[in-house]
């Protein structure tokens, strides 16, 4: 499918840029981002995950087909950048799909690749901290990065690519994808809290993670944007990683333990952040669980005064 890109933006020199799995969790916020900066996005996502769009937006053209399946083009200008962050999410649910994952974590960056070489623009390319912290072997998400990684190397090599890889460490906040079983730890968390359900540990909860917040992921990103100079490796993490346990415990909540899960990194830790971050997590979750108790609370009152009024027959 070949998609021809314009716009209605009348700004003197906007920057365009597309970006695989646009309407999702990190994919969103940088479209959103982008546009309030007045750029063009061209979106491409199959929404098989993100549910995100911004409509009626002159600055953004969306398409919602496979990464596989488009063959970009653009009427006027260039494109500037692409960002690759369309892929199959979560280590857990690679392991239960591992044909789905090899083929949506591979297949797609050949495409994205063959765009940049054609297009000749930067390509940043959302890897994961797995990477590193993992043998490739351990799980067909970590593979499948790899391997991506491998393809980009390849295109430099031969046809001077220029590419950065992303490293995204635990991201969570405003969006935050809802995958069920294979949610994030904190949106996993969040789910149970509001189920009414103990907290679910797996394994002794020694595990370590960097936890970063959307907001500053994106604040990095804009930085990495402007800058003359930019690294080949671009760590989007805090530097400060958080035990689940200790993760677990900050939401105050009752805890269950369960045998651990195959295929992850008992700690990942972004050593060289990009730039400093301003959110903690641990505030963080502590802010949302006096939040959800107050209006909690709240529900719970205005029930009983429902309640009164129906023992009494007052109309409300």
């Amino acid at each position: 499918m070949i998609v021809t890109f314009s716009t209605e933006n009348t700004d003197p020199e906007p920057m365009n840029f597309i970006v695989t799995g646009g309407c999702g969790f990190i994919g969103s916020h940088l479209v959103e981002t982008l546009v309030m900066m007045g750029q063009n996005v061209l979106v491409i996502d199959d929404m098989r995950n993100g549910k995100t769009i911004f409509k009626d937006n002159p600055h953004i053209k969306y398409v919602h087909q496979d990464v596989c399946s488009v063959q970009p083009t653009i009427k006027e200008g260039k494109f500037n950048a692409i960002f690759h962050l369309a892929n199959t999410p979560r280590i857990r649910l690679a392991m239960e799909q591992p044909l789905e994952a090899l083929r949506n974590g591979i297949d797609p960056t050949i495409h994205v690749a063959e765009w940049a070489r054609k297009f000749k623009c930067p390509l940043f390319y959302a890897t994961s901290s797995s990477t590193i912290h993992s043998d490739f072997t351990s799980n067909p998400y970590t593979f499948a990065k790899t391997v991506g990684e491998d393809i980009l190397q390849l295109y430099d090599k031969h046809y001077g690519l220029h590419y950065h890889l992303l490293y995204f460490y635990n991201v969570y906040g405003p969006r935050e994808a809802d995958y069920g079983e294979h949610s994030t730890v904190i949106r996993a968390f969040k789910n149970q809290i509001l189920k009414g359900e103990p907290l679910r540990v797996f394994g002794s909860g020694r595990k370590t993670r960097d936890f970063t917040h959307i907001h500053d992921v994106i604040d990095m990103l804009v930085v990495l944007l402007k800058a003359e100079k930019k690294p080949r490796n671009v760590h989007l993490g805090t530097g400060n990683p958080y035990s689940i346990r200790d993760v677990a415990e900050a939401f105050k909540h009752p805890i269950v333990h369960e045998f651990d899960k195959p295929g992850e990194a008992h700690d990942t830790l972004c050593e060289e952040p990009y730039a400093p971050c301003d959110f903690d997590v641990i505030g963080y979750i502590k802010h949302w669980k006096e939040e959800f108790d107050e209006s909690k609370t709240f529900r719970r009152v205005q029930q009983q005064l429902e309640e009164i009024d129906t023992k009494f027959g007052i109309d409300s």
